[in-house]
């Protein structure tokens, strides 16, 4: 079928956000969304999620982000594209919310010397409250205009829902409280960041494992430099001084905001894609894996 240039837009002006909220996420992500876009909210997003301590000490413990960091990001896109392309209310969908509850459980259960680690029911709201808002906060921060009133309640609405079908260790959430709406998100932020924030030698080490692996991935050797730039810009000041990993001179945030104004500027003329994210995303990972000599099985 012929979509046109600009597709996406005229699909979503069509629907009710109240009730076709998963089917707008779903065709905005799905369609709109590149994976390095993806990328730039996992790595700084999680640095955000670990100021809190416990969580650093958490995500130190597994390993996974420092001695398996391409698994880590490819199971992270497997969660967000089963909740945002196919949908919370898909098998896929409930099947992701349910892996990543035994994950958590097993966790927990394997680290009794780091107590409530998975208890704390800020430490569910803060992910996808940040989640939701990216976009937004990043096109705003930039001077660029930011998520649109029906899609604003559109995220709001998948933020509060998958909320309610994860559990914490003491039990699920689905009776906890989530903020009422966009406004009360942004709130909810702010107001988690701006919490006193000990540094620790686990956030340290694991953040340096992110930006280093995002460098790597993303971006050509003479280029890692910036790669690693833009993670600090992306996760903030704050959080690049908690964590210890360098903070960015005026004249390399200039170029950072040049990048990613000109990158929203260039997505704003391109045709809307016509093959889902998922499906870009896989052969992305065939063209890697071929350019390295690896199996693609």
């Amino acid at each position: 079928m012929r979509r046109g240039y600009k597709w996406v837009d005229r699909e979503l002006a069509r629907m009710d956000p109240e009730t076709d909220w998963e089917r707008m996420i779903a065709l905005y992500v799905g369609y709109r969304v590149p994976e390095f876009a993806l990328a730039t909210a996992l790595y700084p997003g999680t640095m955000r999620m670990m100021q809190p301590g416990a969580t650093a000490a958490t995500l130190a413990h597994t390993a996974k982000l420092t001695a398996r960091p391409e698994r880590r990001y490819r199971d992270a896109n497997h969660f967000l594209m089963a909740w945002m392309v196919d949908g919370l209310s898909s098998g896929a969908g409930r099947a992701a919310a349910d892996r990543l509850n035994r994950i958590h459980l097993a966790v927990a259960r394997a680290t009794p010397h780091l107590p409530g680690n998975f208890d704390d029911t800020d430490d569910f709201v803060y992910p996808l409250v940040l989640l939701a808002t990216y976009g937004d906060r990043l096109q705003t921060s930039l001077g660029l205009p930011g998520t649109s009133e029906p899609m604003k309640t559109a995220w709001h609405r998948w933020a509060q829902t998958l909320f309610r079908v994860l559990e914490r260790e003491s039990g699920p959430l689905a009776d906890e409280h989530f903020p009422e709406d966009w406004d009360a998100m942004c709130e909810f932020a702010v107001k988690f960041d701006a919490r006193p924030y000990e540094p620790t030698e686990a956030g340290h080490i694991v953040a340096t494992a992110m930006m280093d692996h995002f460098a790597h991935r993303w971006f050509r050797a003479p280029f890692r430099a910036f790669g690693r730039d833009l993670t600090r810009y992306l996760a903030g000041d704050r959080v690049c001084r908690l964590h210890r990993i360098g903070r960015l001179s005026p004249r390399r945030e200039r170029v950072v905001r040049l990048f990613l104004k000109s990158a929203f500027r260039a997505l704003s003329l391109l045709p809307d894609y016509r093959t889902p994210l998922p499906e870009r995303v896989r052969r992305g990972a065939r063209t890697r894996a071929t350019a390295t000599g690896l199996s693609c099985r």
